[in-house]
């Protein structure tokens, strides 16, 4: 059966430094089995810290804002259209460089074990 989800309607997740994630599709939330979906604001100056997942695939959509991409190799602009894919394994972090939020929708496959049903 076909879910829909509105943001509107989902309580927003806050976290230091300063940012806020929806998570819109997952085990917990539609009942996904494989994967998650949501959205992610990173305030101006801030970041998501650097991390890594050890099997989950992740893609990013970027659909406002200005910042940067910071792996272990490299740092990839972000800008409105830009599209990353981080497979598993490297760590990585996100970094809003500009006066206005910094706004993607991220998907992971398999889901993050928090964002999975409990059995």
């Amino acid at each position: 059966m076909v879910k829909v989800v509105n943001i509107r309607d989902v309580k927003g997740e806050r976290r230091d430094p300063p940012r806020t994630s929806w998570i819109l599709v997952s085990g917990k939330t539609v009942g996904a089995k494989n994967l998650s979906v949501g959205v992610n604001e990173t305030d101006p100056g801030g970041t998501v810290p650097e991390h890594k997942h050890d099997t989950e695939e992740e893609v990013m959509f970027f659909i406002s804002g200005q910042g940067k991409f910071v792996t272990e190799d490299e740092e990839i602009p972000l800008e409105p259209g830009v599209c990353v894919y981080n497979p598993p394994g490297g760590k990585h972090k996100i970094v809003n460089t500009g006066a206005e939020v910094l706004k993607c929708v991220w998907i992971y496959a398999p889901q993050l074990a928090a964002h999975r049903a409990q059995k």
